[in-house]
């Protein structure tokens, strides 16, 4: 057998691809062809377009609901931790691979006061330093300076709060604000709260209402000292390098604990904001499956252009059969036609739903100098003032691998059907 006769050889190629290519009077397909690609490139395209801007915003949801908080929490099982316990648990935690920061930190829910007004606030106890990490809280400070969180002496001593707490509370840079503890010290008029004086050092503005609301942040030392009499909490907040690895990082944050003999309990970001993760992962998995079910409704065009390149072209097929080629070469030229569509109108999506990716804002900006009005404003979607666009690989590989397969299953029953016609009776009526 020559090299091409071979299966998938020159002939058959030669073959599959002036079919595809013949024009109306010739019984060709064409034009439906055309329109095939289209659908094919549109469905394709439109299913990456979809997909990355909704990793954009799953990406920008996770980044405000956790830009200021942790992303694991790991608090020793001890009911009463020394301090060395809790360095030697913090000090295991810091070189897990994975792990971006590891930090000691303390939470309570208490009350403050300022300018005769009262507020519920929650105050985290935590490093300067740890704190300037938290690119959303250290990028979105409006007033004063976040590295001197903690400095000073008795009431001079500065903590950091959010804008909408400020504003209701009626504070600035330099005013004093009062702080409750749930502990009380007994005096000659009996039990009293504990309370004591801050000055504020600095106010953020995050976009986030809970954390611009209730957020107050105090250096851990006087945190412990103001709410737990000194005692550390045992607790150490876990920043990662991905927010989505939290399962298998779990996993080495209890493998490292056992290492050290220390037990821990453990809690993730997606834990404490189960709701906000819930609807994030069930919107997720619907619009793949809807833009799957688009791409496979996109594939019906090419069904339709292979049956009707088939009827057209059974006198064709019963002459191949005539002078010799086999049932397998005629499923594989017509298997070719159409899977040749597939692969192109995939290619192409691909090409365009990436390109239109890496351009959205360029886009946007030309969309909004058209219609002469704001597609994304900032204080409607508090994220940025673009659409936010990640395009995942792995998603666009798996994209295209659906959209081959689906044209590929499309095309298949037709050129199975080809492949059976009996050349005698295609030829009887001829």
């Amino acid at each position: 057998m020559s090299t091409q006769n071979k299966p998938f050889g020159r002939v058959e190629r030669m073959i599959a691809m002036r079919y595809l290519r013949a024009r109306k009077e010739h019984g060709g397909v064409g034009f439906i062809a055309l329109i095939s690609f289209l659908c094919i490139m549109l469905a394709i395209a439109a299913m990456i377009i979809i997909m990355s801007i909704m990793n954009g915003f799953r990406s920008d949801m996770i980044r405000l609901t956790i830009g200021s908080e942790g992303h694991i929490y790991v608090a020793t099982a001890n009911s009463e931790p020394t301090r060395e316990q809790v360095d030697t648990l913090e000090a295991a935690m810091k070189p897990i691979p994975g792990v971006e920061n590891a930090f000691k930190f303390t939470q309570h829910y208490t009350g403050v006061q300022a300018n005769n007004k009262f507020a519920l606030a929650q105050v985290i106890g935590i490093d300067a330093d740890d704190l300037m990490e938290f690119d959303l809280i250290s990028g979105g400070v409006i007033q004063g300076d976040l590295s001197q969180l903690g400095r000073g002496q008795g009431s001079e001593q500065t903590v950091a709060i959010g804008a909408t707490m400020a504003s209701a509370l009626g504070l600035q840079v330099g005013d004093r604000l009062t702080v409750y503890s749930p502990r009380t010290r007994q005096t000659i008029s009996g039990a009293v709260p504990v309370r004591k004086a801050y000055t504020v050092g600095a106010i953020f503005s995050v976009g986030l209402f809970v954390t611009d609301q209730t957020y107050i942040y105090m250096a851990l030392d006087e945190a412990e000292l103001l709410f737990a009499d000194g005692q550390s909490s045992g607790e150490i907040q876990l920043r990662l390098d991905d927010p989505d690895q939290i399962d298998s990082m779990s996993e080495k944050v209890f493998d490292q604990a056992r290492a050290i003999s220390q037990p821990v309990y453990l809690s993730t970001w997606r834990d404490r904001n189960a709701s906000t993760a819930g609807a994030l992962r069930i919107e997720q998995i619907a619009m793949r499956l809807i833009f799957m079910i688009v791409v496979v409704i996109a594939a019906f065009p090419v069904l339709a252009s292979m049956i009707m390149l088939v009827k057209n072209k059974s006198r064709d097929i019963a002459i191949l059969r005539t002078i010799g080629t086999s049932r397998g070469g005629i499923l594989r030229i017509f298997l070719m036609s159409g899977a040749t569509v597939g692969i192109l109108g995939t290619l192409a999506g691909l090409i365009v739903g990436i390109l239109f990716c890496l351009n959205l804002f360029p886009i946007q900006k030309g969309l909004e100098a058209l219609l002469g009005q704001e597609l994304f404003p900032r204080e409607v979607y508090q994220l940025t003032d673009r659409i936010p666009v990640k395009v995942v690989w792995s998603e666009v590989g798996s994209v295209a691998l659906w959209g081959f397969l689906i044209s590929a299953l499309a095309v298949f029953w037709p050129a199975w059907q080809a492949s059976k016609i009996d050349p005698v009776e295609a030829l009887r009526y001829e």
